[in-house]
């Protein structure tokens, strides 16, 4: 894969990402909160971006998401569990409230 190809498909993850998350904000903001992890300063800020400047953002050459599980022990667990599938979808939302 080419480095620009691959800075291309970055910058269109930064603009369906941003755009994702404007959407969310905009259907229910509580929810986008917390499932995204947001203040809601930033929630705001995001929110009233026009196009052109989530369109600028998105082609800085900075990733604007972060995974948000930060122990990959944990999350390997839950994914490799194999005894407690019925419970894994919970445990993954445990797992990502808990962290920041």
């Amino acid at each position: 894969m080419e480095k620009s190809s691959t800075l291309e498909e970055f910058q269109e993850l930064n603009l369906a990402y941003l755009l994702l998350v404007q959407k969310m904000i905009a259907e229910d903001r509580a929810a986008a909160i917390f499932r995204l992890k947001l203040t809601a300063e930033l929630a705001e800020l995001i929110e009233s971006l026009s196009v052109r400047e989530i369109t600028w953002l998105a082609t800085q050459g900075q990733f604007v998401l972060r995974p948000c599980a930060e122990n990959a022990e944990q999350l390997a667990h839950i994914l490799r569990n194999r005894r407690e599938t019925g419970l894994s979808q919970t445990h993954l939302a445990m797992l990502m409230a808990s962290t920041r």
